[in-house]
């Protein structure tokens, strides 16, 4: 049996045929198909690995899973029945038992509908809010697609038979399907150590040198609200302890250095670059306070993430931000001083770092890989069974 897996993420793949991936899309990732079928192929961007260093990447080729490279499904063409790329997303179809489309995506949309066409059984794993994506992109092309792209994928999900949210209330309220469907993240958390919880407590417990802000996140993605950080950070400075400020994710710093500049931050802002897995969990353990004050969030892997480790967290009052963290941990987007005013709070109070460190502990739980395994493994299992049921229907 072999399942298509269809999505916009570009992968880069090196000379010796290994693929890897910035953000996300390890091996371990595609575990949880590979188990059900005896091959997955992916269909996505596919760009060559040049010089990059391997070191700071996922790997994402392993057995029983092949890529399938793809034009770049954006542009004009996007607003058209057939985009760009639907001839290569049709024959893929075509080749597949079953089709897994991750929403939003252009080439998650395209793969829905060849599906629908050749009458292929597929499911949707819904990750993020296509509106919002659009709306918050950066530029006016963004803002004018932003409905269309609303409008495809409320289209898809609302007739998918079987649809996996990776929030609990959020993005089913947004798109709703009339098939059946399951809340289960697609973070994934080992076993969490009570070690770290009470290593974070006693950081808590010790006045800081320096308190340790982070946010992580890709620099070229308009809607995290790197401007937002900034732009708090800098009318607050003289009221907070001795800081650093510190941004792991992807991109070009040189977008934000005059920012940066401009705002008299300078001394205070490190870019950390990129980290394979393991490595992110071990920054996060040097992080005092993170932030997330995007302009829209599907759930929100980092912060999930920071909250395994203990973090006292701030976030915007989006996506599933709010399933994640309590209200009074939340301002709303763009609101340079909320966000300002809270941080100077919990900067500035031990006592309310602990609390949150806590809180964060007891949210990370839910998101152990023991039972979001055990969800995801039903539900595609629920898949697989509609497909063989369809092969013995044309028997």
């Amino acid at each position: 049996m072999n399942w298509l897996f269809a999505h916009d993420n570009r992968f880069l793949e090196a000379e010796d045929g290994q693929v890897y991936s910035e953000v996300a899309f390890s091996y371990s990732n595609w575990e949880r198909y590979v188990k059900h079928v005896d091959q997955l192929t992916v269909i996505a961007r596919m760009e060559p690995l040049g010089d990059l260093d391997t070191t700071f990447l996922n790997l994402s080729s392993g057995e029983n899973v092949a890529f399938e490279g793809m034009p770049n499904p954006y542009g004009i063409r996007a607003f058209t029945p057939f985009p760009r790329g639907y001839k290569t997303v049709l024959a893929a179809v075509e080749k597949a038992d079953g089709v897994i489309a991750r929403l939003p995506s252009e080439i998650g949309y395209m793969a829905v509908k060849a599906a629908r066409k050749t009458k292929t059984p597929y499911c949707i794993e819904v990750v993020g809010d296509a509106y919002n994506a659009m709306a918050t992109y950066g530029d006016w092309k963004g803002k004018l697609y932003a409905p269309f792209a609303e409008r495809k994928m409320k289209r898809s999900i609302s007739k998918s038979q079987h649809t996996l949210y990776i929030t609990d209330r959020h993005l089913q309220e947004r798109y709703p399907t009339n098939g059946q469907s399951v809340s289960c993240s697609n973070v994934e958390l080992s076993k969490l150590a009570e070690e770290t919880i009470e290593r974070r407590q006693e950081r808590n417990a010790k006045p800081a040198e320096k308190l340790i802000i982070g946010m992580n996140g890709s620099l070229s993605s308009p809607y995290k609200g790197f401007e937002t950080a900034f732009q708090a950070l800098a009318s607050i400075k003289s009221d907070l302890p001795p800081f650093e400020f510190r941004i792991l994710g992807r991109g070009s710093k040189e977008d934000w250095l005059e920012m940066i500049e401009q705002l008299g931050l300078a001394e205070y802002v490190v870019f950390s670059g990129t980290l394979p897995h393991q490595g992110v969990y071990e920054w996060l353990d040097d992080i005092d306070i993170f932030l997330m004050p995007s302009k829209t969030e599907g759930q929100g892997r980092a912060l999930i993430e920071a909250l395994s480790r203990g973090c006292s967290c701030l976030g915007s009052n989006v996506g599933g931000i709010p399933e994640l963290i309590t209200k009074e941990q939340l301002h709303e987007p763009n609101n340079v001083a909320e966000l300002a005013d809270k941080l100077v709070k919990l900067a500035t109070n031990q006592g309310i770092r602990r609390r949150y460190a806590r809180l964060a502990f007891e949210r990370a739980v839910a998101f152990q890989s023991g039972r979001l395994q055990e969800l995801r493994q039903r539900f595609f299992q629920d898949f697989k069974n509609t497909i063989h049921n369809k092969r013995n229907e044309e028997l």
